[in-house]
């Protein structure tokens, strides 16, 4: 019998789960190329890491395999070919151009053990490193102080969730908004293409999605329907090209919610606001309760996609879910203000690892003692460095596999 991972639902439990601890481009984050690399602070690594393995270990009590990124990539990269592979593509995708560079990098980083190289694209490559090893000195050998970087630190690999999404059996590979995430992916493509973990798995698209679509935006509620936000990372443009594909070419899924948020740096993601705690229960930030529109496409009789509104979201939850009533739970106690600190700490990015039962950082007091009063367990993780880089349990894990609910 062939062996698949899947995901059909946000609650049904969690199996398999890919994560990123953080590493070393955390160190190469500094104060001057935060906003460029979309950090507002600088986590201190050391106590990041110690909070990352309390994630996973509160994953696998609660029985989740998880497999990590750079492990995966490092077992592909044992292969000779397949890491040149690597080195090429990662050169390719950055904006060096000129040779001597970039053939002195390509030697440099292949001449490292397979964990090592690893390390080096997600840590990035600084000029000084590889200077000695050029004959002819270039512009950017000049320019160190400017930016000292041949290839750029990777801080947010750590939210695997942007990376991608498992829709049903097919993996979803994210189109990424911003120019410093466009590395990442490429990551994920190489283990879906050559590990042997995810052989039976075939990207849903292998031509690359119109920008932008993450996978904080991407919530998959049942069989019949995906929730797409529509936010400052993922444009109409990506969500009509993927919506043309999954319900009228593909007939992946019968419809989809498009929950349109304020396009701001603090709902970067629908995660960020609104995420999904059991069968029939969401957890919702106030503050965008009453900004966020809703839309709903589905496939109409010309084989084309047909949009509509006029929904509210409990309305189009329910419609989804064929359920007479879900409830939306509001974060921070639905306190204005206990809500609006609580949602910067990350309160709503909740990760369901089972129906009723979401891993939360301890630091969102009052919202996870509402969730608490509302018939969920919560499992509480520190995360005071790791919510630095603007993001909680649902953003730092991408699920591969998980039961689907009755």
């Amino acid at each position: 019998m062939k062996e698949s991972m899947q995901v059909w639902s946000e609650v049904g439990q969690l199996k398999k789960v890919l994560l990123h601890r953080p590493g070393l481009e955390l160190k190469n984050l500094t104060p001057r190329y935060l906003e460029d690399l979309l950090f507002d602070e600088i986590p201190w690594l050391a106590k990041a890491q110690v909070e990352h393995d309390g994630f996973t270990r509160a994953l696998e009590e609660n029985g989740v395999e998880v497999l990590y990124v750079d492990h995966l990539l490092a077992d592909i990269a044992e292969d000779p070919d397949i890491k040149s592979e690597l080195i090429k593509k990662q050169l390719k995708s950055s904006p060096l151009i000129e040779p001597e560079v970039i053939d002195a990098i390509y030697n440099y980083l292949n001449e490292q053990s397979p964990a090592q190289l690893v390390s080096t694209l997600m840590a990035g490559l600084p000029k000084q490193e590889v200077q000695h090893l050029k004959k002819h000195k270039t512009l950017s050998d000049l320019t160190v102080d400017s930016y000292p970087f041949y290839l750029p630190p990777l801080p947010n690999m750590y939210f695997t969730r942007d990376h991608g999404a498992m829709i049903g059996d097919k993996l979803q590979i994210s189109s990424m908004f911003n120019p410093a995430r466009r590395l990442e992916t490429i990551f994920l493509r190489f283990i879906q293409k050559y590990h042997s973990l995810f052989k039976n798995v075939e990207l849903s698209f292998h031509e690359e999605i119109p920008y932008g679509i993450e996978g904080g935006d991407v919530l998959v509620v049942n069989q019949d329907t995906l929730i797409i936000g529509l936010s400052e990372r993922t444009t109409e443009e990506a969500i009509e090209w993927i919506a043309q594909k999954y319900l009228v070419e593909k007939k992946l899924v019968r419809q989809i919610i498009v929950v349109q948020v304020p396009s701001r740096r603090a709902y970067m993601h629908l995660d960020t606001v609104f995420t999904m705690v059991d069968h029939d229960k969401f957890l919702m930030y106030p503050g965008v309760r009453d900004l966020a529109n809703v839309y709903w496409l589905e496939k109409n009789s010309d084989n084309r996609v047909n949009a509509s509104n006029g929904y509210s979201l409990q309305g189009a939850l329910k419609k989804a879910l064929g359920l007479k009533q879900v409830e939306i739970i509001y974060s921070g106690a639905n306190d204005e203000i206990t809500a609006a600190r609580e949602q910067w700490g990350d309160s709503t990015n909740t990760l369901a690892i089972r129906p009723g039962v979401v891993v939360c950082y301890d630091r969102n007091e009052v919202t996870n003692e509402t969730l608490r009063k509302h018939g969920i367990e919560v499992i509480e993780i520190d995360g005071s460095e790791l919510v630095r880089g603007r993001g909680g349990p649902r953003c730092m894990s991408m699920p591969l596999d998980r039961e689907s609910p009755e």
